[in-house]
């Protein structure tokens, strides 16, 4: 069978208009995925996500204001003023390092206010304090998460 001259043109001009748009998908596809790559992981992170690690959970029942302590995998509660925090629990994934940290709340629940009021650094012994602080009376159930 003989191709006449008529469908080598359309066939060369498909071909063209074909290879327009890949000139620039190709390039725009290639920057896409290398920034999805190249994105820093703390980019990724969510604060809705199941990520746990570098973190502290605690909960506990809270009077008042109390500040907890947290150094390395320990955690100590000083009453500032109320009664003393009940039915406290807490959970590490990953230490606290013995090095400057940022530390912050990522959530919390209460209904008071809970905020990093100390950082770690070499001056205090590496050590973040998280103050609860629970204005109305009587005692509510506090719950945050501390991540570095």
């Amino acid at each position: 069978m003989m191709q006449d001259k008529s469908d080598s043109n359309y066939n060369q001009s498909i071909c063209t208009a074909m290879k327009t748009p890949l000139r620039f998908i190709a390039p725009i596809l290639l920057l896409f995925v290398t920034l999805l790559w190249g994105a820093p992981v703390e980019a990724k992170w969510d604060h809705h996500d199941n990520n746990r690690r570098n973190s502290l959970q605690w909960r506990g029942r809270v009077d008042d204001k109390i500040d907890i302590y947290i150094q390395g995998r320990s955690v100590r509660q000083v009453v500032l003023s109320g009664r003393r925090p009940q039915h406290v629990r807490y959970d590490f994934d990953g230490r606290l390092p013995r090095r400057t940290e940022f530390v912050r709340v990522v959530s919390k629940t209460g209904r008071g206010s809970v905020y990093v009021r100390q950082q770690p650094r070499s001056s205090n012994n590496y050590t973040a304090v998280v103050r609860i602080y629970d204005p109305k009376g009587g005692a509510d159930r506090y719950r945050f998460r501390l991540q570095w």
